[in-house]
């Protein structure tokens, strides 16, 4: 369809054939980077932008003279509407007058059966809610009697249940005091059992840091005398052999305990 109106305007017609001139541009790529490149892009973009600039000119004086046409179109129309209105309308006012006659009565006899038939549903309703209201009276007059029977046999229920509450709390009572007699004695027990576990533990805590307290100064003497050893033989082995110190690697000798 679009075609169709394209090519019914002639005044298009020069510009569409020549698209053609300007196909061969489609695609192109230019290195614009180079002096060569732009310029061949630019002169391109010319030849394609000289259609479209000409496609615009030729659109608006197009548009122009549609316009005017239009205008005198309409303008004509509504003088020959307004001859044809000055016969019409004075019987076309008669036609409406009597349609809306009828249309009103149309309405007044619906709003009339509308109305007898809310008076008859009014009427049935009433009655209606009367006797439910009695059935509702009914229902809560037993309701009540059912109630006040409920009542009275709760409070049977909740006096028995006290009484076997009592007992049972008595015989709890008992049992709880047997319990805590056999509790503190057992936590007696258990105190005594603890007190001597904790002074044994203590006992054998002390002896065991004596005698790791014992170890640890063996070992320290044991270190100290190999200090004392290696010292003495580094002196030993680094004077020996000198005779001024004759002397004195022969009291080393006599003073190195063995290791």
């Amino acid at each position: 369809m679009n075609e169709r109106i394209v090519n019914a305007i002639v005044e298009y017609e020069p510009i569409a054939g020549a698209l053609a001139s300007v196909e061969k541009y489609r695609g192109l790529v230019c290195d614009v980077t180079t002096p060569n490149g732009l310029a061949e892009a630019k002169s391109a973009h010319r030849e394609v932008a000289a259609l479209r600039i000409a496609l615009e000119k030729t659109r608006k004086k197009v548009k122009e003279d549609v316009l005017a046409r239009s205008k005198l179109i309409d303008g004509e129309a509504n003088r020959i509407f307004a001859l044809i209105a000055a016969i019409e309308d004075p019987i076309k006012s008669q036609i409406d007058a009597e349609e809306q006659r009828v249309e009103r009565e149309r309405v007044a006899a619906i709003e009339a059966e509308q109305a007898r038939l809310a008076a008859e549903e009014a009427a049935r309703k009433k009655a209606e809610e009367e006797k439910l209201a009695a059935e509702r009276a009914e229902i809560a007059r037993r309701e009540a009697a059912l109630r006040a029977e409920k009542e009275r046999q709760e409070e049977e229920a909740l006096a028995r249940r006290a009484a076997i509450a009592a007992e049972e709390a008595a015989a709890r009572q008992r049992i709880e005091e047997q319990n805590r007699a056999a509790y503190a004695a057992r936590e007696e027990a258990e105190a005594k059992a603890l007190a001597e576990r904790r002074a044994k533990e203590e006992t054998e805590r002390k002896a065991r840091e004596q005698k790791e307290a014992a170890e640890r100064e063996e070992k320290r003497k044991a270190a100290e005398l190999l200090d004392a050893n290696s010292m003495l033989d580094t002196f030993v082995k680094r004077f020996g052999h000198l005779k001024q110190f004759a002397k004195v690697v022969k009291a080393i000798e006599a003073l190195k305990v063995p290791a």
